[in-house]
Order: C-alpha cells, then sequence, then structure tokens
C-alpha cells in the first residue's frame, strides 16, 4: 500500500492522503464482475494489481432518464463504450470520470478476442462472439496485429483504495468480550 501510496493518487489540496482499503480477489477462468459503481464511500481513485492472468474492464454508461438514447437502455451492450485490457502483473488505475461516471464490469467469459480500434471499425458491420475493443491496445505493447483471441486464467486482483471516512471500532465490543 506504501508503494501505491507514494504515487499521490489520493491526494486532494495537499491532504498527503494514504491508502488504506485493500481488498482482494481471485476469479477463475470464466468468472467476471456484474457492472456497478463502486459507490460515495470511496475517494473517486482505484488502484489495481493483477496477478496471474489478463483481465478485460469493461465500461458502460449509467443508465439514466435522460433525453440521451444510449443511456435510456436496460441493456449492459447498448450502453457499452469500450474496454481496457489490464495486464498481468500491471498497476491499473482508474480516476475522475472514468470511475465516478461510468460504470464498469468484467465480462464471464474464458476466452476474449482482443481487437484494435482500427480492427473493430472494418469489422462493424459483422457481429465476432467474445469480441472486446481495446481502448489502451498500444500501451499495453500488443503489438503491429489486428486482433489477437487470449484464453482467461485465474486471476487475482488486489484492490487499493483511500477510504475518507473511517471509524475507529473497539473490536473488543464488537465481539462482545470485557
Amino acid at each position: 500500500m506504501d508503494r501505491v501510496s507514494e504515487l499521490c493518487l489520493f491526494d486532494s489540496n495537499n491532504s498527503n492522503n494514504k491508502a488504506n482499503h485493500v481488498l482482494v480477489n481471485e476469479y477463475e477462468s470464466g468468472q467476471g464482475i456484474f457492472p456497478h459503481h463502486d459507490g460515495p464511500l470511496y475517494y473517486p481513485v482505484v488502484a489495481t494489481i493483477n496477478l496471474n492472468s489478463y483481465g478485460i474492464l469493461d465500461f458502460y454508461e449509467p443508465l439514466d432518464t435522460s433525453s440521451n438514447p444510449q443511456t435510456k437502455s436496460t441493456l449492459f451492450n447498448d450502453r457499452y463504450i469500450g474496454s481496457v485490457y489490464l495486464k498481468a502483473r500491471s498497476l491499473n488505475i482508474v480516476a475522475d470520470k472514468m470511475y465516478t461516471h461510468y460504470m464498469h464490469g468484467i465480462a464471464e467469459r474464458t476466452t476474449d478476442l482482443l481487437l484494435n480500434y482500427e480492427d473493430c471499425l472494418k469489422r462493424s458491420e459483422e457481429s465476432v462472439e467474445n469480441a472486446v475493443v481495446i481502448h489502451n491496445w498500444t500501451a499495453n505493447s500488443l503489438g503491429d496485429i489486428q486482433s489477437q483471441l487470449c484464453h482467461r486464467g485465474k486471476r487475482v486482483s488486489v484492490t487499493i483504495r483511500y477510504v475518507p471516512n473511517v471509524s475507529k471500532i473497539n473490536w473488543n465490543t464488537l465481539l462482545c468480550r470485557n
């Protein structure tokens, strides 16, 4: 946590906030995370370390009642805006509007057909099963190829956050010990 805190991700107005919340999850191949918002309890930055296997983090417009037809649909596929590749052994940071406005999740798949943006434009008329547009293609050194089929393995995510309002708990009272 100290190494992530040294990146000053959780600082606002020279507050020097440090990470104080860690969540470790293990996902088998084919397991996903339903699209969601993390909620207002967390500082609007999340740092995730991915171990073992890669992951694909999908982003969606939130459901609202505005006049925008893309956000009126209750179907996630209609509100999908793109994905980022979470390389194994990497630190990924989601902040600002990507964290506070858009929903994020991981689809339940065992394989992913990774497409760069140009290949996606070429295939726009056809539906390709398990295809995802990777918006950080070059940042992950995925190469000059137009697409890549990947097989998911077991993935461990270490999610690091700053929670601004932390309660001090007397564990003896909580556990009914005198």
